[in-house]
């Protein structure tokens, strides 16, 4: 069987608060149909993986408040394969959570980890990267971390350095990471040649990762050994869930793998990518109009005098813009926001803002 010992989980659990106020704690990005085509982030993100791997070894990492939604949006995935966390703890705990359960399953199995928010234009030339990873890491002992070439200054981005070249044309040892530089750094990465950005998939073997996974998460070390006790099943591991999980350390597995581990590689890639975790990606992704302005959805909305703006209303209004440049506007419900869109980390802090001073039925 092919890739019967390959396996993906799906990173679905977080907030989105960069695309605030269309994505909020109650209805998050990844179950948003952001651009129109009648699926959302996360079953676009299903639909890339089911199309190779085998579904019943691809597992859904979410919120414990999220699980109904992921019912709903992927029914076909059944709710062993789901790994609900109790409280959010960034990514680095759910994947050593993740990382046992498929130790459990496979003791040989090799590992993508995938966000959820994410744009592939090539999904051949996704697939064929993909298994040229898994290739890899089933036979060197080693992360592997994919990245695509930085052709212009994005300060959203995280930077990979590539270092010393494999004996495998196409990989690099990483030498350096950089996790969202000022303009200037930005600038000279791209211009050196020497830096891919890191588009957050990962990939290894369970057993290069098993021996560090107190790094990820100390609790997993726990779960890990009560896996190994007679009589252990789903009772058991929602017990250590409840009970353990919530004391791990909030931590990235970006950062985790890219600065703390040793023998990490990185695997240029050239799908077609973008990382649409934010309003002024999803610019760049968005169709565009001879001034630059995108509109998402299916949206009237009539422009004088205005370049390079971003909107997101309901398809049910009807907007118009005049003198308006580089901006954000987006509706949802009760909230509009008008703001420049020329920072990923703006609209988070405007909904933090927003949440203190408005209250929670805002955000």
């Amino acid at each position: 069987m092919e890739h019967q010992n390959d396996f993906c989980v799906i990173l679905a659990g977080g907030i989105g608060r960069r695309l605030w106020p269309c994505s909020v704690k109650g209805k998050p990005k990844q179950f948003l149909d952001f651009f129109g085509t009648g699926r959302t982030l996360l079953q676009q993100t299903y639909d890339r993986f089911s199309a190779f791997l085998p579904s019943d070894h691809i597992f859904i990492s979410t919120f414990v408040d999220y699980v109904d939604w992921v019912h709903e949006q992927l029914p076909e995935v059944d709710s062993s394969r789901i790994l609900a966390e109790p409280v959010q703890l960034s990514t680095a705990p759910t994947v050593a959570w993740a990382a046992c359960r498929i130790a459990h399953l496979s003791e040989q199995a090799n590992m993508i980890v995938s966000p959820v928010d994410q744009y592939i234009v090539h999904q051949d030339r996704f697939v064929r990267d993909i298994e040229r990873g898994l290739a890899f890491v089933g036979s060197h002992e080693g992360f592997l971390a994919l990245g695509v070439p930085a052709t212009t200054p994005n300060t959203g981005y995280g930077y990979i350095q590539m270092g010393e070249e494999h004996e495998h044309i196409g990989y690099a040892h990483v030498k350096a990471f950089s996790e969202k530089p000022d303009l200037h750094f930005a600038q000279m990465f791209v211009d050196s040649g020497e830096f891919l950005w890191n588009t957050g998939l990962f990939l290894w073997n369970v057993q290069t990762l098993l021996p560090h996974l107190e790094l990820l998460s100390p609790p997993a070390c726990r779960l890990l050994e009560m896996m190994k006790e007679p009589g252990f099943g789903p009772e058991q591991e929602k017990e250590w869930r409840d009970r353990y999980y919530p004391s791990a350390p909030y931590l990235s597995l970006d950062l985790c793998i890219l600065e703390r581990m040793k023998n990490v590689f990185v695997q240029r890639c050239d799908f077609g990518w973008a990382d649409v975790g934010s309003w002024p990606e999803l610019h760049v992704t968005e169709p565009k109009d001879g001034d630059g302005n995108a509109v998402i959805s299916r949206s009237h909305v009539m422009f004088s005098g205005s370049e390079n703006n971003l909107v997101r209303i309901p398809s049910d209004m009807v907007a118009v813009i005049q003198g308006l440049n580089g901006f954000l506007v987006a509706q949802k419900g009760k909230v509009l926001v008008i703001c420049k869109n020329d920072d990923p980390a703006r609209v988070r802090h405007l909904m933090n803002e927003a949440q203190l001073k408005l209250g929670e039925e805002y955000v």
